[in-house]
């Protein structure tokens, strides 16, 4: 799943979402994914793990360049089902965490 979303990606940015990687260390799964969701939508207020994701403009496309860029971070493997079943950053940040 993650090479052909890289390369919709990257057809459709110029680039692969998660080229850019941040030498800074990464914690916990629900602090990497409030970095990510900031870096896919430029949000960076709101992001309590109650906050729904739709409400943070992670709408199809960033649901799925979060998808890559979480697999890509996390080594967690997050398909179309289950991206389209979380509806909060706490519950997908539970969901890296207990797959990692």
């Amino acid at each position: 799943m993650a090479n052909d979303l890289s390369a919709q990606l990257q057809a459709r940015f110029g680039s692969a979402p998660a080229e850019e990687q941040d030498s800074a260390p990464t914690g916990d799964a629900y602090s990497e994914l409030t970095r990510l969701i900031t870096k896919v939508t430029g949000v960076e207020e709101g992001l309590e793990r109650e906050a729904k994701l739709e409400d943070l403009g992670v709408e199809s496309l960033e649901r799925i360049e979060l998808a890559v860029c979480l697999e890509e971070a996390s080594g967690v493997r997050l398909n179309e089902e289950t991206m389209l079943s979380v509806t909060t950053v706490g519950e997908l940040a539970d969901y890296v965490e207990e797959h990692s």
